[in-house]
């Protein structure tokens, strides 16, 4: 690697990850969970260049930015693609919405593929106030993982480390980093671990994914008449409104006696599908 791009500290970096890459390696391939962003593009070069034995999957949720299975095929093909069961749209019709401690969507679309596995990872620490506390050899705690074991190579890096190493590397990544998309991150559309303003920015670049989401929910509060949303909402729209805004329920019921007669249909037709009424 050429040392005039990249700063010492970050030289030590990447020697550190391919010697721990190395040292965790054994007779079974391990497992390397690739989503097509940056951190999974990166940790996915370190592999190669470590020389370990792995199997990249790329666990399709269905709710990823359209065309990332393409650029996957197309770059990383060595990368084999998982189709789930059920989409993402046909668990929303069945659970309803997921939500930050009810994520039924990264269990059912993701995480199975690594149950009792040992899984190269691309987390870093600066992501989350969670993750500054991982190990690099991080135990999942959780049952029904069954002793999964989490390997993050990168987990010490920054973000500007990331963008250092693929440009270093001409590595090819996903075109929803640049203009005119300027994501921060690439992962499930709407996912309910971000703020709801980055749930509305991703639903409204991406409003085909708002339909299905309404249209799911809707089947959902019709099958479900005594549930939370049926009882609260007159239909998928509200309903939708409700989860990319983050308002107690009381509020939102207070908009609705408003004097102003609000139109959820109306708001979430404008400011999200992009659709004049």
């Amino acid at each position: 690697m050429g040392m005039h791009s990249i700063s010492w500290e970050l030289y030590l970096k990447i020697r550190q990850a391919i010697d721990f890459l190395r040292s965790m390696e054994c007779d079974t391939p391990l497992n390397l969970g690739f989503s097509g962003g940056k951190d999974s593009v990166v940790i996915l070069d370190l592999a190669e260049r470590s020389g370990i034995k792995y199997n990249a999957i790329y666990a399709n949720t269905t709710v990823d930015p359209p065309g990332t299975i393409s650029f996957i095929k197309k770059n990383y093909p060595q990368v084999q693609i998982m189709h789930p069961e059920k989409s993402f749209f046909r668990l929303i019709e069945e659970k309803g919405f997921p939500s930050r401690l009810r994520r039924f969507c990264c269990e059912k679309l993701k995480e199975r593929y690594g149950i009792g596995k040992r899984s190269i990872e691309g987390m870093r620490a600066a992501e989350s106030i969670n993750r500054k506390d991982y190990e690099p050899e991080q135990c999942d705690t959780r049952k029904w993982m069954k002793g999964a074991k989490h390997i993050l190579p990168i987990l010490t890096w920054t973000e500007e480390d990331v963008w250092n190493y693929i440009r270093e590397r001409g590595l090819p990544y996903s075109k929803y980093y640049d203009a005119p998309y300027n994501l921060s991150r690439h992962g499930c559309v709407g996912c309910p671990l971000c703020n709801y303003r980055q749930m509305q920015l991703e639903f409204k670049m991406f409003p085909g994914y708002a339909r299905k989401v309404i249209a799911s929910v809707g089947i959902y509060m019709n099958t479900h008449p005594n549930g939370f949303l049926a009882r609260n909402f007159s239909d998928g729209y509200e309903a939708f409104y409700y989860y990319i805004n983050e308002i107690p329920i009381a509020e939102f019921h207070e908009l609705k006696k408003g004097l102003f007669g609000f139109n959820a249909k109306e708001i979430v037709q404008r400011e999200i599908l992009n659709q004049i009424t």
